[in-house]
């Protein structure tokens, strides 16, 4: 029979103190670990999922040792051993199943060994009744992979370090709740990873996909062509979505993206809502890092992303993070993003109706027009840091800019909140750009710090004309431009991009706190004062302007 012992306590919430990004290493082949049990602690501004993560097998079940005959609730599931059988109820690793059983009872553990091609429908249908006090687990032997698709149709189920590839990749549907993919290696497969419920009485939720390799999909480099193969993709009717810990690189698309187009509905809006996107790596993909289409709270935070340079025919670039068609209460918070064809772009609001988007702490630097890319360094569509030609009520706060082709752009006729950023080290465009009289007139550029080696920031809002340095700029707009300085950040180490003050940097203590900090704490419970670093915020007299404080 199965031995249980108790379930693990759920993880308690943690303080949301993380690394700085800046000292992450992406992974090698096989990835990163998982945590000890407890010991899980969530990307700032992330609540832990409830189920999904720290649980693990042996907190439930023991498995058989000696394992020479079947055992209640224990499969063991190899379908090219020449002997495999589903005659057998369980199976054991001298004489396996040939395939998963069909439903999966709670209190299940399926162990799977070899190569698993089962597909007697062009997919093979995984179907756990999991609980709560009696979740499923699907877990692989060393080698086991899968190489045709699965639809997953399960509640309470934990598939554990498992490969797939080839034709193998996983569909999520209707009625899947409390499903986690964990510790996997997802690569040269021929589809998406994700999926979507079937209609608003019908969403699949609570659903982590924790600590995978997703990469190297077939021609990801090759062509011109929208191939949109992305490595994570969530649809329509889907809510609650952890996406932790993970790397992507060579996908022949974005490497996650949520959401989709909307008819201008809040019913639309609210198809793909709820997404938690944190310390993912990625880089090299077709198109970019992250995409975020119409869809509701989705919180993106202390992700690493790089290397987003253009492939496609049919873009001017590729970004770390793009968000269109209308999100609303997307939070862009503590990324860094570096060498790409931009940093943080806003695309278009075609179909959405959402009216808050927030930019807050992050690092973006090393940032380079695609060499094709044929706009003016001054134009406000050129590439930028962070250019925002959609959204509504946008906030760019507290993040630090640096080696770009132009810093905070917005082409757009509706309002931008800049508040204590630091802008540096710009080649050829302006460091600040709104382009039309009306965006100019409902926006407010407060408290920042500008620089530019060798010369003096310069800036356009609202006409063609150029101010150069920071006291022209407030003497034009002094009602909309107020508490800006011109100086050196004095980082740390340029070189290393090490981007935290230096002892007399002029950004120490100069700063203020904004509004968006209560916002999300009154929206979401957990309070986000905190720096790259997961520095709680101020350290000093008063807040630091850009990314960083300086701990005291």
């Amino acid at each position: 029979m199965i031995a249980r012992i108790r379930m693990a306590p759920l993880l308690a919430l943690a303080l949301l103190v993380a690394c700085d990004p800046a000292a992450r290493t992406p992974p090698g082949p096989g990835g990163g670990s998982p945590p000890e049990s407890g010991a899980f602690e969530p990307p700032i501004g992330i609540p832990p999922p409830e189920f999904g993560i720290v649980e693990k097998l042996e907190d439930y079940y023991t498995r058989p040792d000696p394992w020479d005959e079947e055992t209640p609730g224990w499969y063991y599931v190899q379908h090219d051993h020449p002997s495999a059988s589903d005659a057998r109820i369980y199976g054991t690793p001298a004489a396996p199943r040939a395939t998963i059983p069909d439903p999966i009872p709670a209190g299940s553990v399926v162990v799977l060994a070899g190569a698993y091609a089962f597909a007697p429908t062009g997919y093979d249908s995984i179907l756990a009744e999991g609980t709560a006090e009696a979740p499923v687990f699907i877990v692989g032997e060393e080698g086991a992979v899968v190489t045709r698709k699965w639809r997953i149709q399960s509640t309470y189920l934990i598939v554990d370090g498992l490969e797939f590839t080839g034709g193998g990749r996983i569909e999520i549907r209707y009625p899947s709740h409390h499903v986690a993919f964990r510790n996997g290696e997802h690569h040269n497969t021929v589809g998406k990873f994700g999926g979507g419920g079937a209609s608003p009485a019908e969403y699949i939720h609570d659903i982590v996909i924790y600590n995978n390799k997703i990469h190297s999909q077939e021609g990801w480099n090759e062509g011109t062509e929208d191939k949109d193969n992305h490595g994570i993709k969530f649809g329509p009717y889907t809510e609650d979505v952890w996406i932790l810990d993970n790397v992507g690189y060579h996908n022949a698309g974005d490497f996650i993206q949520v959401g989709d187009w909307g008819d201008g509905s809040t019913e639309a809006l609210n198809r793909a809502r709820r997404f938690y996107i944190g310390r993912n790596v990625a880089y090299a993909n077709r198109q970019s890092a992250l995409g975020i289409k119409q869809a509701t709270d989705v919180i993106v935070s202390q992700n690493v992303f790089y290397d987003n340079k253009k492939i496609q025919s049919n873009v001017g670039g590729q970004a770390g993070i793009y968000f269109l068609y209308g999100p609303e209460r997307i939070w862009l918070i503590y990324n860094r993003i570096y060498d790409s064809n931009s940093g943080i772009t806003g695309g278009s609001n075609s179909g959405g109706t959402g009216q808050e988007q927030y930019l807050i702490g992050n690092v973006i630097y090393d940032i380079a027009a695609a060499p094709d890319d044929d706009k003016p360094p001054g134009s406000a569509w050129g590439a930028a840091a962070i250019r925002l030609n959609g959204g509504q009520n946008r906030y760019v706060v507290d993040n630090t800019i640096w080696n770009v082709d132009g810093g905070i752009y917005s082409p757009s006729n509706r309002p931008l909140y800049v508040h204590g950023n630091v802008v540096a080290g710009v080649r050829g465009g302006h460091h600040l750009v709104i382009d039309t009289k009306e965006g100019a007139n409902l926006s407010r550029i407060e408290g920042n710090l500008f620089f530019q080696p060798e010369g003096s920031p310069t800036f356009r809002m609202g006409s063609s004309t150029v101010y150069t340095g920071v006291s022209a700029f407030e003497a034009a707009w002094p009602a909309r431009v107020r508490h800006n300085l011109e100086a050196d950040p004095r980082f740390t180490d340029i070189t290393a991009r090490d981007f935290r003050p230096q002892s007399g940097s002029p950004a120490i203590d100069s700063g203020s706190e904004h509004d968006v900090y209560q916002r999300f704490f009154d929206l979401y419970g957990l309070d986000i004062r905190r720096d790259a670093a997961g520095t709680p915020r101020p350290q000093g007299a008063a807040w630091d302007r850009g990314a960083y404080e300086r701990p005291q």
